[in-house]
């Protein structure tokens, strides 16, 4: 048997505190306690047979609201203050990754450096919300309180198209994106460009 111990804090304001508990019992998730619920859930048979007892059991009872208030309630304005402190903004890159066997484009929006680990990645295709073919990886730490993560979108897009990856986190006062698109067009531009001048030099020699 195991459980897992979480403060859930919303805001400063301490009526918004949750505290939870989950049960795990032969790696299964039996039951929970939930503080805003307050008392213990079943979600197995074995687990609505302990949580009938643990909520019948008012030394059980008293225990869980002591260790709300000690645990979360009283440590809300040293959490929210070292989440200020610590606080990092993330930088972003925007690139083609490799093609996939359908030879659909693979973009790779990978963002660094960032803390807290709560985020949110958006693609737009030409400005509209994109959700079929992304996928995204874990939220992964840098071993030093920041964090990394990467969102993948398969498409197939068409010269004029204008793909858009948008972060919004805590750091920031709006959200902050990375196009492509705009500069696969220009480079596409140059590369025309040097090949007529080539081939105009080489005609009037």
């Amino acid at each position: 048997m195991f459980a897992d111990f979480c403060c859930v804090m919303h805001s400063r304001d301490p009526k918004t505190v949750e505290y939870l508990i989950d049960w795990y019992f032969n790696k299964e998730f039996t039951m929970q306690y939930n503080s805003t619920v307050g008392k213990w859930t079943g979600l197995t048979p074995a687990g609505l047979i302990t949580a009938s007892q643990f909520n019948e059991d008012k030394f059980d009872v008293e225990q869980r609201k002591a260790e709300k208030q000690l645990t979360c309630v009283n440590n809300v304005d040293a959490v929210f203050n070292a989440v200020q402190e610590n606080i990092a903004a993330p930088s972003m890159t925007l690139q083609e990754g490799d093609h996939t066997s359908s030879h659909d484009t693979i973009l790779v929006c990978s963002v660094y450096d960032f803390y807290p680990e709560h985020i949110l990645v958006t693609w737009y295709l030409n400005g509209q919300e994109v959700t079929e073919g992304v996928t995204i990886s874990e939220v992964m730490t840098n071993g030093d309180c920041t964090y990394q993560v990467h969102s993948y979108l398969e498409c197939t897009p068409i010269p004029k198209d204008r793909v858009t990856c948008t972060v919004e986190h805590v750091s920031l006062k709006e959200p902050k994106s990375s196009y492509w698109g705009e500069d696969r067009q220009d480079h596409f531009s140059h590369v025309l460009f040097a090949f007529f001048y080539k081939f105009t030099e080489s005609f009037f020699i």
